[in-house]
């Protein structure tokens, strides 16, 4: 063989490596997709379960349910926090943030 059919030999196989890569490349952010999408659905599972805890229901969760309610009081607690800071108040009716010393939202006109 010459050297001009090793190299063009070996730029075959070099170019058909780089496709192999890409293709690869490819299929796993197919499959990076795809678990990604498997988890959205099992994020809404354990919304749906969640949901049907706070109303009540036994969902064979209750321990899991129950670590949830007691993260939502704490950041409950920080935005609380985070609130009187800012000297502002969550309007009871649409939930706006407003100066604490506002009498009316401005948004939907509720007594403060």
């Amino acid at each position: 063989m010459s050297l001009i059919d090793d190299l063009k030999k070996a730029t075959r196989n070099l170019a058909q490596r780089t496709g192999d890569i890409v293709e690869v490349s490819k299929l796993n952010l197919s499959i990076a997709q795809e678990k990604e999408k498997i988890a959205k659905v099992y994020s809404e599972i354990g919304k749906a379960v969640y949901e049907q805890y706070k109303t009540g229901k036994d969902v064979g969760f209750g321990d899991k349910c129950a670590v949830i309610a007691e993260y939502e009081r704490k950041i409950e607690e920080l935005q609380q926090k985070i609130m009187e800071i800012k000297k502002v108040k969550k309007c009871p009716s649409c939930g706006t943030e407003v100066s604490a010393d506002t009498a009316f939202c401005p948004k939907c006109g509720t007594k403060q």
